[in-house]
């Protein structure tokens, strides 16, 4: 079960926090069901307690400090981390089906969900075909642009800012960035909205080549042969989830 307090609750708490503390307080009393929202302060001293388990989901960075905070009192710990997840796109598979699928992954909640792919592997001969093809499949996802009441916004100025700063890297470093979509230039219209993007060129010493994303930008990887983009995935920290579009089994 999982521990929060309702009197932690404020104006700005998140609304699914929020609708959770009212749902569940209407059935179960505090000591048996609570929501604690806060920073990184009240983590911290969340997962010092003493508890019979922990269970987290987020970063790697933040699991290794829950992980050491849980080793003090012998609690075990479950985790569930994010990483950069890649997507395998086969040589000759249908590049709009991949496209589709990829980009409503990528895209659901701005890409802001563990599972999201976080880069694709493309082969070589096929990445500015899959590039058009991500465009279509962005543009019909989202007819209304990334103004669009279904396109999601970043969830503060600060991962906002963390995504630009991502993307800047790249730029400065000879990648190409590339805006998809309809009307991509709307995006600026609503606070801490990124337009999906797609990076080419990407180069290991930019951030974004190791850094979770963790939102709408897919780095695309050429690949000469389906070994050369295991070995790539194989010599980076394991990843949450991995994604392969090739051949249908008749």
């Amino acid at each position: 079960m999982r521990t929060t307090s309702r009197s932690s609750l404020t104006p700005t708490t998140p609304v699914t926090n929020v609708l959770l503390a009212k749902m569940f307080g209407e059935i179960f009393s505090e000591d048996q069901f609570a929501v604690v929202t806060g920073d990184a302060a009240v983590g911290a001293a969340f997962t010092a307690l003493p508890f019979d388990h922990l269970v987290f989901t987020g970063s790697t960075a933040v699991g290794r400090s829950v992980m050491k905070a849980a080793t003090e009192n012998l609690v075990p710990v479950t985790l569930e981390l994010g990483g950069k997840s890649p997507v395998i796109v086969a040589k000759g598979h249908t590049l709009d089906q991949a496209a589709a699928s990829i980009a409503y992954g990528k895209l659901l909640s701005a890409g802001q969900t563990c599972i999201a792919p976080d880069y694709a592997l493309v082969h070589e001969s096929e990445v500015d075909a899959f590039v058009k093809a991500y465009d279509r499949k962005v543009a019909y996802l989202y007819a209304d642009g990334p103004t669009s009441e279904h396109f999601t916004s970043i969830i503060n100025e600060r991962h906002y800012s963390r995504f630009r700063s991502l993307i800047d890297d790249a730029r400065s470093k000879g990648a190409r960035i590339i805006e998809v979509g309809n009307r991509p230039g709307d995006a600026s219209r609503r606070p801490n909205t990124l337009a999906p993007t797609v990076v080419l060129g990407v180069t290991d010493d930019m951030r974004i080549a190791h850094e979770e994303i963790f939102g709408p930008v897919l780095p695309i990887f050429p690949y000469s042969d389906v070994e050369e983009a295991i070995a790539y995935m194989n010599a980076r920290p394991r990843p949450l989830a991995l994604y392969y579009c090739g051949f249908r089994c008749r």
